[in-house]
């Protein structure tokens, strides 16, 4: 017990180090890069005149020229690769049109090839562009107007705007956005709104094969241009031609300038397992928003994780019908000096889990599949804000990093098989960009109490590093680190009250039913490659990763537990115009997965979520999960 925590201690001091030097990025440079150097534009140039001259050459991919688009820039002068530019930056310091009041609104959508939100008077250049575009149906003004903060006749506040523009880019159906003031007059006390928006492409395909079965998913994330979203999904197993399952999700956004949307979505299979689920809510959007709320009924049928009965392995089948009732109001409080949103949030949560279908009691004893009641309240002080940056997770695209601190106590009963169990909890997060990069740390700690004791406690910590973006030659680089623990005290014997390293929950691509504990430390490090070149869109980035993985049970000494391991290397697919996230493709080392075999090697490729960065908008009421 005293060496666990003496390594949480250890883990907490570590990431205070690293978070100490923080950078107030209202008095520093813009952390955006300065955009293509005209080396770099003349090497790009250079480079993909050799692809068409090549294509060119023969029948077969004379006609893949038209992908290939090489801007020509209007200069005085003629750039090569070896020439020597110098380039001078001017930063001028715009005007301030705080207080002014807004004459006019003008929004201006784009279609997503060959526009330029920035430069209104670019146009497609190309039969693709064109063709892409006209097979596109653009957003329409009455959506983007929807998301807008300020309104025409008040007086215009600069941070409505930036948060404007930053929860327009957060649509997956737009890729960039800037909205802007225009003085009407040198004179006048008014002045005009511009908004631009430049689309993503909103229609793609995406699946995957895996095992005994594969599927496949057709999403149109901006239907007929008003920002809803509609997808179908086909499910195939290889049992048999006619083994398959079907679905749909549908979302209506922000009705009415409300901000709350609705999901429905349903999905059954040839075995009669479901998922029927249907959802209103109102997220908490931006920190300048004053309330939130979700009220949801979902029911599932599905098989759950095997366990273990009489020597064999048993896989229990269940039925679920969940409701879930979320609120939470803010209390604005006053900036500091670092210009932070500052918050005070109240929320409170209801959840209620009737099985419909479960093991039997002799089968389980424990009754860890019953029904249970939840109710939940949490207190929270969140100070949020947001850095520009790019090259994370989009190549060259604006991104909005949430930066930050938060605080938060959660407390609660839960009912459950004729008991009542008191619950609390406690956290902790805070991110900063640095002088060293971006940091992050989250840690919470829960705990029910039952007859005067603790029980199912559990403490979970969190720290996420990527580095400043570095460049050799052309290409950019970022190293990326991760790592998190999980420790659990007084807990259940039940089979399903266990952490594993399985997948998502640990490393990716492993899998072992022998591997299992009450604790756990995940350590992750990746070097992501971002390359300079793309093709009508599509972007390969290399990346190098290793995964190291500790697992054990309470009565094991911490620095005596499991180890497993993976390196993988691999690339991302992404594309400039999609609004899907990146693809990965991976070949992965493991040199022992339990119940497998040593040495084993592995191709993966599924949709890349090995590093997310915290969010200070909401965080939904709680139990800190064991998992």
């Amino acid at each position: 017990m005293r060496k666990t925590f003496t390594l949480i201690a250890l883990f907490l001091l570590g990431m205070n180090y690293l978070l100490s030097q923080e950078i107030d990025t209202l008095k520093v440079k813009d952390s955006l890069l300065e955009g293509i150097s005209p080396e770099r534009e003349a090497k790009n140039r250079v480079f993909y005149e050799r692809i068409k001259n090549f294509f060119s050459k023969y029948k077969l991919t004379k006609n893949l020229n038209n992908l290939i688009v090489i801007e020509e820039k209007a200069t005085g002068r003629t750039l090569t690769p070896t020439a020597t530019v110098t380039t001078t930056v001017t930063h001028i310091k715009a005007p301030s049109y705080q207080g002014k009041i807004i004459r006019n609104i003008v929004i201006t959508t784009l279609d997503p090839f060959g526009f330029d939100e920035k430069d209104l008077s670019k146009v497609p250049n190309t039969r693709l562009e064109r063709f892409g575009n006209a097979l596109h149906v653009k957003t329409r003004e009455s959506t983007v107007r929807k998301f807008l903060l300020f309104k025409k006749d008040k007086p215009l506040d600069t941070l409505l705007l930036s948060e404007t523009e930053r929860v327009l880019r957060n649509q997956r159906y737009i890729r960039r956005a800037q909205v802007r003031a225009i003085p009407v007059s040198q004179t006048s006390d008014s002045v005009d709104v511009q908004v631009n928006v430049l689309d993503s492409w909103s229609i793609y395909v995406d699946g995957d094969l895996a095992g005994s079965r594969g599927w496949t998913r057709l999403t149109e994330q901006n239907l007929f241009g008003i920002g809803h979203e509609l997808s179908l999904t086909y499910q195939q197993y290889f049992s048999g031609i006619g083994n398959n399952g079907k679905g749909f999700n549908y979302v209506v956004r922000n009705i009415k300038n409300t901000y709350i949307n609705v999901r429905t979505g349903y999905y059954s299979d040839y075995e009669n397992y479901f998922s029927k689920s249907i959802q209103v809510e109102r997220p908490l959007y931006s920190p300048l928003a004053r309330w939130s709320g979700r009220l949801g009924y979902y029911e599932y049928r599905y098989e759950d994780e095997g366990i273990s009965y009489r020597d064999s392995i048993y896989i229990p089948i269940l039925m679920t019908r969940t409701f879930d009732a979320f609120g939470s109001w803010v209390k604005p409080l006053r900036k500091v000096e670092n210009k932070r949103i500052n918050n005070f949030i109240i929320a409170g949560r209801f959840r209620n889990i009737n099985y419909y279908e479960k093991p039997s009691p002799e089968i389980d004893p424990e009754q860890y599949y019953g029904n249970e009641n939840l109710y939940l309240t949490q207190f929270s002080l969140n100070s949020t804000g947001f850095v520009k940056d790019r090259y994370i997770f989009r190549n060259g695209d604006i991104e909005d990093v949430g930066i930050g601190r938060s605080l938060f106590l959660t407390s609660g009963i839960l009912r459950k098989n004729y008991a009542t169990l008191p619950y609390l909890g406690i956290g902790f997060a805070e991110a900063n960009y640095t002088k060293r990069g971006y940091h992050s740390i989250n840690f919470e700690v829960g705990t029910f109490f039952k007859d005067g004791t603790n029980k199912e406690t559990v403490l979970k910590g969190e720290g996420t590093y990527f580095s400043k973006l570095f460049d050799i030659g052309d290409w950019h680089f970022r190293q990326f680190l991760r790592s998190s623990f999980v420790v659990g005290f007084n807990r259940n014997v039940y089979q399903r009250d266990r952490i594993n390293l399985n997948e998502s929950n640990g490393i990716l691509g492993f899998s072992s039913r022998e591997v299992y504990g009450t604790r756990k430390l995940i350590l992750t490090s990746q070097t992501q490659v971002y390359a300079p070149f793309q093709l009508i869109g599509f972007r390969f980035s290399p990346f190098l990763s290793a995964d190291i993985g500790f697992i054990g049970r309470e009565n094991t000494a911490f620095l005596k537990t499991e180890v497993y391991s993976k390196v993988s290397i691999g690339f991302y697919i992404s594309n400039d115009y999609f609004p899907f996230g990146a693809i990965q493709f991976s070949f992965g080392y493991y040199p022992n997965i339990p119940g497998t075999g040593n040495n084993i090697f592995k191709f993966t490729g599924v949709t890349n979520d090995d590093f997310r960065l915290h969010s200070f908008s909401q965080r939904l009421p709680n139990i800190v999960s064991f998992r």
